[in-house]
């Protein structure tokens, strides 16, 4: 039974039959359609994503610089962490629109419960792992007393949440394989709201909440997306959501747990590649200084906030050509490569036409800092103009590996931002200074978009 409140069940406050019929038949019906209703969905997610660590970051900045670079380290051990997360809910993606498109219902909902049970798994065998070394972790960074004080409880407790992180990609993953991407959007619409309410209430001690500082922060995160995980489990179980979990067999099937991983464990390696090369620049970066380094921040800030919409299409394309793909439609799956390509490469080359006649403009929305300001005008003129390249890379990315090839996009990433992108960064760095790293990090880009575009034109998807 759903927990009662004043008599009525609390998914009431969630317009729960939007959520049923959200779910769309990728194999029928306009392409660009059907790519734009998934894409819009899951671009307000990454919005509301942002939307809610910016006013995370407001807050936690409000106590002070140590709680802020005690959030911001912990964060970026968290990330790396999390990338197994990823290559289970791109596994079940994978799968799961191939189960559907092949009209194979028992089988796609079977691959989500093992994909949901692999999450659970993996997330306790990292925690029991992590949550002992939080100390640990920090103090490789070079985490101060201070920040170590304040950090190591706000791990321990996002190590103890990394299981309900872990269902809730995974869960998100699995709604948008089946076609919907409506639901997981409305269902973070409410947990967001509760997340930032509740981040009022404990990081400050408000309504007589304790004043829990940072700590409440993690718990607030906590509560709101095992709220957004209860929500989308009730749907699945009541035989509500895109994917019914109402009368599979529950049972541990290592074979189909095989195949998740086997698709999975290649996307969570470019993932830590990707990662592990942005840990990279940085430092490169910094033995220029503070202003560099904040204007690089800045920079790849405004980065995310581009590639958001490239992201959406991204993820919209991904179910698309494992639908038609399990349906053996080769050419509409193409064809939704295609046009999402285009839609995403329009729209990004779009924003850096304004980023790069107008760089001073968006900078200054984050730094009135003269020096960093001029700094990173001279980075996004460099970065703007392959804004293009990295929708390509994005799209057809995720096209490879809706089509179950997750092995390409994560050599094409280690070749490009690992072994072409760091390399240059580190030698030009030192021929032409610090424009060498902005012109090191812009070819990697275009290398990047280069590589995806071939290897999409030479892949096999009619054989397979």
């Amino acid at each position: 039974m759903p927990v009662q409140f004043n008599g009525k069940s609390f998914l009431s406050f969630l317009p729960t039959k939007l959520m049923q019929k959200a779910n769309r038949d990728l194999t029928k019906g306009k392409i660009t359609k059907n790519l734009i209703c998934l894409a819009i969905p899951i671009l307000m997610t990454y919005i509301l994503q942002d939307a809610f660590e910016v006013v995370d970051m407001i807050f936690i900045g409000r106590l002070g610089a140590p709680e802020l670079a005690a959030v911001a380290m912990s964060g970026n051990i968290l990330r790396l962490v999390a990338v197994a997360g990823l290559g289970i809910s791109t596994g079940a993606t994978v799968l799961v629109s191939q189960s559907i498109g092949a009209k194979k219902q028992a089988e796609g909902e079977n691959i989500a419960l093992q994909s949901l049970l692999l999450s659970v798994f993996f997330s306790a065998g990292i925690c029991g792992i992590g949550y002992p070394l939080s100390a640990f972790s920090l103090r490789i960074l070079g985490a101060e007393p201070e920040i170590l004080q304040l950090g190591v409880p706000y791990m321990q407790i996002a190590f103890i949440g990394l299981i309900i992180r872990f269902l809730s990609m995974t869960l998100n993953s699995i709604y948008r394989g089946a076609g919907d991407a409506v639901t997981p959007m409305l269902v973070l619409i409410f947990a967001t709201f509760l997340n930032i309410v509740l981040d009022w209430l404990l990081i400050f001690g408000k309504l007589g909440f304790p004043e829990l500082g940072i700590v409440g922060s993690a718990y607030a995160t906590l509560i709101g997306r095992s709220t957004s995980v209860l929500i989308m489990l009730y749907l699945c179980f009541r035989g509500k959501g895109a994917i019914s979990l109402k009368h599979v067999d529950w049972c541990v099937n290592f074979p189909e747990m095989g195949k998740v991983l086997k698709l999975g464990v290649f996307s969570a390696m470019q993932g830590f590649w990707r990662h592990f090369s942005r840990l990279g620049f940085l430092r490169v970066v910094a033995s220029y200084g503070t202003s560099a380094v904040a204007a690089y921040a800045v920079c790849m800030r405004l980065r995310v906030i581009v590639m958001n919409p490239g992201f959406a299409i991204a993820g919209a394309v991904s179910p698309m050509v494992g639908q038609n793909l399990g349906a053996c439609l080769v050419d509409r799956a193409r064809k939704s490569a295609q046009v999402g390509n285009w839609l995403a490469v329009f729209v990004m080359i779009g924003i850096g036409v304004l980023f790069l006649f107008f760089p001073g403009f968006f900078v200054s929305m984050f730094t009135q800092d003269p020096s960093v300001i001029r700094i990173a005008e001279v980075y996004l003129r460099y970065l703007s103009p392959t804004f293009g390249f990295i929708a390509v890379s994005l799209v057809l990315g995720r096209a490879m590996t809706g089509s179950g090839d997750t092995l390409s996009p994560m050599v094409i990433t280690l070749v490009s931002q690992c072994g072409i992108g760091l390399v240059l960064v580190i030698l030009l760095s030192y021929t032409i200074n610090m424009i060498g790293i902005w012109i090191g990090i812009a070819l990697s880009n275009v290398v990047q978009g280069l590589l995806m575009w071939i290897r999409y034109r030479y892949s096999d998807w009619e054989t397979k």
